[in-house]
């Protein structure tokens, strides 16, 4: 419990677990979101690089005696992702402290923790809003929901977005699910990667759960059945969350578990704590700092239309 004798010194040391239970308390209260859809990994480098490998083509019908063939994989795009540090801090005066104004060091603490993670919410958002930005291009050249994706072995190329773009109803779902399931990688082999969820701006809340959790079709009054919930070789998709982060209110996404996708948050530092003493002004300063880099390597198992 936070009272007044608390804060009757704030510069001693045993009054810094004060100020950091409020700051992680109001780091803690709210769920992370990125998380759900990026592997988030923690770095030992000032750098992290992933490599896309094209993998091998089909197997060939092979006559008696006949040797077998070798194939190699391809070398594709890479990228390197160069962690920066992030950070903010707050001063209390001594005066501050004297006055007994600790109500405003409590709120700044909270404040401080709260920044935070709101902070980290938006860097990693940042690649689903740019997403469909041809100024913001991944490793192979394109922006990360594009109808060009070169597959590097088999040649051509591949979408992960619909060909006209749509806002979310029963029919663009279904038409994106379909050509999900027809995506093949780069040696030209089927995907297969299933769908974990959809994701959607808070402006489409309502929409997603009526697609997806009734019994029954929700665009329909002949009680046609739900078919997202029966699904032939998938489990049943009536998986959907809101992503409060992403400001295009008309988009919406398709991501496969992160553990089946390229799309990273790399921590090289997760976020800490640092308290000082300013010795000219006796005023303690309190600051928060975190390295990190996200983004993605390749774009299996993501899928985006940014609205009509």
């Amino acid at each position: 419990m936070l009272v007044r004798q608390l804060f009757t010194d704030l510069f001693l040391q045993d009054m810094l677990p004060a100020l950091e239970v409020l700051i992680w308390n109001r780091y803690n209260r709210f769920p992370e979101q990125y998380s759900r859809i990026f592997q988030v990994k923690g770095s030992t480098r000032s750098i992290e690089q992933v490599t896309q490998v094209s993998g091998v083509g089909l197997f060939t019908q092979l006559g008696e005696l006949e040797p077998v063939h070798y194939d190699n994989p391809v070398q594709g795009f890479h990228r390197t992702f160069t962690h920066l540090r992030f950070g903010l801090g707050f001063r209390a005066s001594s005066e501050l402290v004297d006055d007994d104004k600790f109500g405003l060091i409590q709120k700044m603490a909270i404040e401080l923790g709260r920044s935070s993670k709101e902070t980290i919410e938006l860097d990693a958002v940042s690649d689903f809003n740019n997403g469909f930005n041809s100024s913001f291009p991944g490793p192979d050249g394109v922006c990360l929901f594009s109808a060009s994706h070169q597959l590097v072995k088999a040649g051509g190329v591949q979408n992960n977005t619909l060909a006209v773009a749509a806002d979310l109803d029963v029919v663009s779902l279904q038409l994106a699910l379909t050509d999900y399931r027809k995506m093949k990688d780069s040696s030209g082999k089927k995907v297969r990667v299933p769908v974990k969820r959809l994701v959607v701006a808070p402006d489409n809340e309502w929409q997603a759960s009526e697609i997806l959790e009734g019994t029954d079709r929700s665009d329909t009054a002949n009680r046609a059945v739900n078919t997202f919930r029966h699904r032939d070789a998938y489990p049943s998709f009536n998986s959907w969350m809101v992503w409060e982060y992403l400001t295009n209110p008309d988009a919406w996404f398709l991501t496969a578990d992160p553990s089946d996708t390229d799309l990273y948050f790399w921590f090289r530092k997760k976020p800490y704590t640092v308290h000082d003493i300013d010795f000219d002004t006796q005023s303690s300063k309190t600051a928060m700092f975190y390295r990190e880099s996200h983004g993605w390597g390749d774009f299996y198992g993501l899928y985006g239309s940014p609205g009509a």
